[in-house]
């Protein structure tokens, strides 16, 4: 093997290492900042909405097992090297020298939060910036990138673009995967809408500095609809639907 060789299979295991927690990354974002509290009943307080969106995030995404798995193999990466790149923005415990056992602790408090009762699941914890944004993975990607900049699309020939023009920029680099990519961002939107309650001020408090995207010239209540009905026609148009029969 090469020395090229040697150094790009390295960077590919770092990689592979450090994504391989990204669901204990996820879970404990809410600490980034302070370290995670050694005291149980802090950690549970601070977690209990994030934990609510991850259990509603996992009917489609990252399952609860994986994350309380992974929370299990960063305690045990800790232990043995508390430098390792797999822990890199996973915040330790407060004092350090606790962390795998907090890490365990959460890991099987968020396996136990399904059995919890509606009060304790629902009842003492609002709705946090963190909660909300798990429901959100493609606008968390799409906002900024597209429509971040004080709302303008990001393309040195779309700087003046028309809100129809920007999404349709999008479209057209997203085909022709467009079955794979746009359904679920359609959904999003009528998500956010209904999450939200049409009100325009809370969805651009959230989604202009929370997520760092916006809307362009249009308030968000016109802007999502938008969204979702130029998905539907262009998959109607260029995509037309094909269910096999028997299947």
């Amino acid at each position: 093997m090469t020395a090229n060789q040697q150094k790009k299979h390295m960077l590919r295991r770092d990689t592979m290492e450090y994504f391989s927690l990204e669901g204990a990354r996820i879970a404990l974002a809410p600490f980034s900042s302070t370290g995670v509290p050694s005291d149980p009943a802090e950690w549970k307080r601070r977690l209990a909405s994030t934990i609510r969106g991850l259990y509603y995030t996992s009917k489609g995404g990252r399952s609860i097992y994986e994350v309380s798995s992974q929370l299990l193999r960063a305690a045990e990466i800790f232990s043995n090297d508390p430098g390792a790149r797999a822990l890199k923005k996973i915040p330790a415990a407060v004092p350090p020298e606790r962390t795998p056992e907090v890490y365990r602790d959460i890991s099987a408090h968020i396996l136990d939060w399904g059995s919890f009762s509606l009060e304790e699941k629902y009842g003492q914890s609002h709705m946090t910036s963190h909660e909300i944004t798990l429901r959100f993975p493609r606008f968390s990607q799409f906002l900024p990138i597209y429509f971040g900049q004080d709302g303008v699309a990001i393309s040195d020939d779309m700087q003046f673009a028309s809100i129809e023009e920007g999404i349709a920029m999008i479209i057209d680099e997203v085909h022709p995967l467009c079955m794979w990519n746009l359904p679920g961002l359609a959904a999003e939107s009528y998500e956010a809408l209904a999450l939200f309650q049409n009100d325009e001020d809370a969805m651009d408090r959230f989604f202009s500095e929370v997520f760092g995207g916006g809307s362009g010239d249009a308030d968000f209540t016109e802007f999502f609809p938008l969204l979702a009905q130029s998905i539907i026609d262009h998959l109607a148009t260029a995509h037309p639907p094909v269910w096999p029969k028997g299947n």
